[in-house]
């Protein structure tokens, strides 16, 4: 991990310039290290959060319905 600070320092304030898509399960514990508005600064394309009720972590195995629908209709809109 120190090796990869020092090899990618460069990157150290890059921006996510692409389109972006955030989906999260409301439930997800992983969310805790996630602070939405730090995101809204760090990627500035970002379209969409969807938070999905009563979800956990692997979001594409609990709810593949929602998370493609939400996903095509993302690439959609980005095409």
């Amino acid at each position: 991990m120190d090796r990869d600070w020092e090899e990618l320092s460069h990157l150290a304030n890059a921006r996510v310039q692409q389109p972006a898509l955030f989906i999260a399960g409301d439930r997800d514990t992983v969310r805790g290290f996630t602070h939405i508005e730090a995101m809204k600064v760090n990627v500035p394309n970002l379209w969409g959060v969807v938070m999905l009720s009563g979800c956990r972590h692997w979001t594409q195995q609990e709810r593949p319905e929602e998370v493609n629908a939400q996903l095509t209709s993302f690439l959609r809109d980005v095409s």
